[in-house]
């Protein structure tokens, strides 16, 4: 989704915005709103995507006169936030087999390292979720695993980053 793109009012209630989220596509809701929609279904209302998670806007990206740099900063974090969960909850779900396992962390941190500015801004914490830590974690799980030689060299790309 397009930052220029973004809806400003709700496309269920059809008001202005009040506490928006977005549910891991590129549609904006009203907290209420979204909430009562997915307890009864699992997408989207507009677009019909699978639903990833709820997470919080800020009014302020919505109600900017002006698109400034932080904004856009802010909005492609976000963006790149959605997708890591995506990927994150995928792996969670078809874990199990070795092979997949470590097809899917690297493709994840392949992810994650080309997009490694993130983690030169405030913004990576501003959804409740230590990332930094979470990806500590997986690259020390895995650089033990003899299986995954590949542990050892993104654990020595990320060492900067994940101190």
């Amino acid at each position: 989704m397009d930052l220029q793109q973004m809806n400003t009012i709700c496309p269920i209630c059809l008001d202005t915005f009040k506490t928006p989220y977005s549910i891991g596509c590129s549609h904006l809701f009203c907290k209420i709103c979204i909430t009562k929609w997915l307890d009864e279904k699992d997408s989207c209302p507009v677009c019909r995507k699978n639903y990833v998670g709820m997470y919080p806007v800020p009014i302020n990206l919505i109600t900017s006169r002006y698109k400034t740099r932080k904004i856009t900063e802010y909005w492609r974090t976000f963006k790149i936030f959605v997708q890591l969960q995506k990927m994150l909850d995928d792996y969670v779900s078809r874990a199990g087999n070795i092979n997949n396992d470590i097809y899917r962390m690297n493709e994840i941190l392949k992810y994650v390292y080309e997009n490694k500015w993130i983690f030169k801004t405030d913004k990576i914490k501003l959804w409740g979720y230590d990332f930094r830590r979470v990806l500590k974690e997986k690259i020390d799980e895995f650089s033990t695993n003899k299986k995954y030689p590949e542990a050892k060299i993104w654990k020595y790309k990320f060492r900067d980053i994940l101190k």
